[in-house]
């Protein structure tokens, strides 16, 4: 009677040793779910804020395309001011520190008569930034604006201003 009473002891022993075991890799298990529940929604979030900068970024370009515009616009109508009263191309693009063909293309689109192709030019100055940073030299894309432009920024928005 004495082994049947060590071998159920042991078979006893056993089993708390297996429940234990069990309840450990059990108890792990659900903590790596909630770890790599945290871990996936983290990725997700990391993942939108990625997208919102993108978004953000574009959002940015385009205003700061439609700003270069107007500011263009300004500086065309400084120069075409200055070419109205008689001064040359070459005189004006060496007072304002710009190559002739900066001075051309300014003057030219301070002169084209849709007032509604500012967004347009601003996504064709966004696909050659590269030329027009070659046309100034400075690094600038206007001028200092005097007289005349004053009365019409008066009248302009304020969030249209560079």
């Amino acid at each position: 009677m004495g082994n049947k009473a060590v071998s159920k002891e042991a078979r006893r022993t056993a089993r708390q040793a297996a429940t234990a075991a069990q309840d450990e890799v059990i108890r792990r298990t659900k903590a790596n779910v909630e770890d790599l529940a945290a871990f996936f929604d983290a990725r997700e979030r990391a993942d939108a804020v990625d997208a919102w900068l993108a978004q953000r970024q574009q959002a940015l370009a385009e205003q700061a395309a439609a700003r270069r515009a107007a500011i263009r616009l300004q500086c065309g109508t400084a120069l075409r001011g200055m070419r109205d009263r008689g001064e040359t191309l070459r005189e004006i693009a060496r007072m304002a520190g710009v190559s002739e063909k900066a001075v051309r293309e300014l003057i030219r689109q301070a002169e084209s008569p849709q007032p509604g192709a500012a967004p347009a030019q601003a996504q064709a100055g966004a696909e050659t930034a590269g030329s027009a940073a070659a046309a100034d030299p400075l690094g600038q894309t206007g001028v200092s604006t005097h007289g005349a432009q004053s009365d019409r920024r008066a009248s302009e928005p304020v969030g249209a201003r560079a």
